[in-house]
């Protein structure tokens, strides 16, 4: 099983605190580091995600329900998702895939990220009863409904 690097621990920590934080307060950063924090928090559900597919592959039920720690990280990171996207930290701010249609459909960007949220906590949810079948049958929906809901509109296609 992969390990999380320091990064994305100190990535998860950050965006924890932001979620508790007023976006008043977060929108005072300016978007190189809305920016930064935002890919920090991206490469750590990333992270999480791996670790939780490796565990229902493993068929051990014992470390399936162990990864619900995993999807609860994610589903803790993706509360703070729109609060680091705020006006002026898309490319201007730096290298980024974001879209300027966050911005221009920012009603439907909230709704997609908060779709993560929602998809993730059921993940958690599937996690918790060591079912393979059902874990991966969630994680599939968590990664086409909560990763895809923003990725397929407000994310410009990576290039290969």
């Amino acid at each position: 099983m992969r390990i999380l690097k320091t990064r994305h621990l100190a990535a998860a920590i950050v965006a924890g605190s932001l979620v508790a934080m007023s976006s008043t307060t977060v929108l005072a950063a300016n978007g190189a580091e809305s920016l930064a924090l935002r890919r920090a928090v991206m490469q750590s559900i990333g992270a999480h995600f791996g670790a939780t597919v490796a565990a229902i592959k493993s068929g051990n039920k014992k470390r399936i329900q162990a990864a619900a720690r995993h999807a609860q990280a994610i589903n803790t990171l993706s509360k703070g998702i729109v609060i680091l996207t705020p006006p002026g930290s898309g490319a201007s701010a730096g290298k980024t895939g974001a879209l300027p249609k966050i911005w221009q459909d920012w009603a439907g960007y909230q709704k997609a990220a908060a779709g993560l949220t929602a998809e993730s906590a059921k993940l958690v949810a599937a996690l918790k009863t060591g079912n393979a079948k059902a874990s991966m049958s969630q994680f599939g929906r968590t990664g086409k409904v909560g990763c895809g809901g923003c990725h397929g509109t407000y994310r410009a296609k990576k290039k290969k």
